[in-house]
């Protein structure tokens, strides 16, 4: 009986001109994602490159001294991610560039380029297109799924037959799930297809597993609004009352609560400044340079002529790594309450199924807020293999002092560090390590969790109003 319930679902909705309607604007507007996301990560990819081989330049003019390897800041470019077309994940908006060398990472900046934004086309992904459009189609297909019968008289005839309600429950929210994954898939498939025949964009084995995954969550994030338009067509009486609430509710929820929730934490919480990392730096540097002997005699004091009596070598090391070390911690703290901070931020718009199905896709596809803070903790460890390949080639140097410490001046004037030069091809190179399927899924678990949650509540509402529900 369900089976057959459901096919009279499918049936009318593919005959119906709203499903028409949804199938033609869902395809073109996939197509268009596809298009799109090809000439910005062309580009983007171009731009990557140049600036990667630029790094890797600069970085072989300094290996005739190996000090110089150590201190020559690298810059590191976010790679474009060929899953930004399902979850783009406001990459445009977020840190892009991250200076590096063996004894500090600088905090992420944002570098100017023209080929990391897209000047002709507005921010368009999978997850954008899901969220609103899919969304509220799923509403125009069931807001009278109920009440549209009962006014009809065809769901009186229904009950007749004495067909249990949570059986014509669920045929109705299958039918309805069944008639919205035909134009997901096709769009998907439609914007794959765009994509991968352009021949400029890779899709790797474990890539495929995560659209695969985000296909499952896109579903997931539909039923909310399946569900929800079933409820609310048990509640009411008429089609266009049913239609009126789910309009104002689809508003509320997937528009308003994401912007004005945003707009409030940024009222009430603090944003932390670089003033203020700047001001707790100097205190942090004035505070060990003014007790500089706890780390030796004359550790405060430098002369150029290293057999100058003022001189300390190794008190003056411990002096410049314990400044270099409050540094990297203080900045790692201030890079900590941004991230969190940016987390909050985006939980405390958690009211919204939209938010919950944007992070949800962000893990899985490794873009977003969460890829920007991995990236960031994997060149802090690319620093500090980077500092222990210096001290490796640096004690076969019997001439250095090695004293591998952040004073490019004693590095230079004492021969602290060894002046040999190095093979640039055993120099250890930055390459970023993607965020594995396992880790998506781990990061996405609550999301996915929460949003399987609002299923079954808004299923046992829908179930509850239905049972109570007047069919004559």
């Amino acid at each position: 009986m369900i089976r057959q319930i459901v096919y009279k679902e499918v049936l009318e909705n593919l005959l119906s001109l709203r499903f028409v309607l949804a199938v033609l604007l869902t395809v073109s507007l996939f197509a268009i994602c596809g298009y799109v996301f090809v000439n910005g990560y062309g580009e983007q990819s171009k731009d990557f490159w140049k600036k990667t081989n630029e790094n890797l330049s600069a970085l072989r003019e300094e290996t005739d001294q190996l000090y110089k390897v150590a201190f020559f800041k690298q810059g590191i470019y976010r790679k474009p991610k060929p899953l930004g077309l399902c979850a783009e994940g406001f990459e445009q908006s977020l840190p892009n560039l991250f200076k590096v060398n063996a004894f500090t990472a600088e905090l992420p900046a944002t570098k100017g380029q023209a080929n990391f934004a897209l000047p002709h086309f507005s921010h368009v992904d999978w997850v954008l297109i899901i969220s609103l459009i899919m969304s509220f189609a799923a509403l125009v297909l069931t807001y009278d799924n109920i009440c549209g019968e009962k006014e009809d008289g065809t769901l009186r005839q229904t009950m007749a037959n004495t067909i249990p309600r949570h059986k014509v429950l669920t045929g109705k929210y299958a039918g309805a799930m069944i008639t919205l994954a035909i134009p997901l898939i096709m769009g998907m498939l439609v914007s794959l297809i765009i994509v991968i025949s352009s021949g400029g964009v890779v899709i790797g084995g474990g890539e495929w597993l995560k659209i695969l995954m985000l296909a499952l969550v896109s579903l997931l994030y539909l039923s909310v609004f399946v569900l929800l338009g079933i409820f609310v067509s048990s509640r009411t009486s008429h089609p266009a009352n049913a239609m009126a609430i789910l309009l104002f509710l689809w508003v509320v929820t997937v528009i308003l609560v994401p912007s004005f929730s945003r707009i409030i934490f940024d009222v009430v919480y603090e944003e932390p400044t670089e003033q203020e990392l700047q001001r707790r730096l100097d205190e942090a540097r004035e505070e060990i340079w003014n007790n500089h002997d706890r780390y030796g005699r004359n550790a405060g004091s430098m002369s150029n002529n290293l057999s100058d009596p003022i001189n300390n070598p190794p008190a003056r090391a411990r002096l410049q790594n314990a400044t270099m070390d409050a540094t990297n911690q203080l900045q790692q703290e201030h890079h900590n309450r941004c991230f969190q901070q940016a987390l909050a931020r985006r939980n405390f718009a958690s009211l919204s199924p939209a938010v919950i199905y944007q992070r949800a896709c962000e893990a899985i596809a490794g873009t977003g807020i969460n890829r920007c803070a991995e990236l960031y903790e994997q060149v802090g460890r690319y620093g500090a293999d980077l500092k222990e390949f210096i001290r490796s080639r640096d004690s076969e140097d019997p001439v250095s002092l090695h004293l591998i410490g952040p004073e490019r001046n004693m590095a230079y004037s004492w021969r602290a560090i060894s002046h040999n030069p190095v093979d640039f091809d055993i120099i250890p190179k930055f390459r970023e390590r993607p965020i594995t399927l396992r880790q998506s899924l781990k990061l996405a678990v609550w999301d996915i969790g929460l949003l399987a949650l609002i299923n079954l509540c808004l299923f046992a509402a829908a179930f509850v109003s239905f049972l109570k529900y007047d069919v004559r």
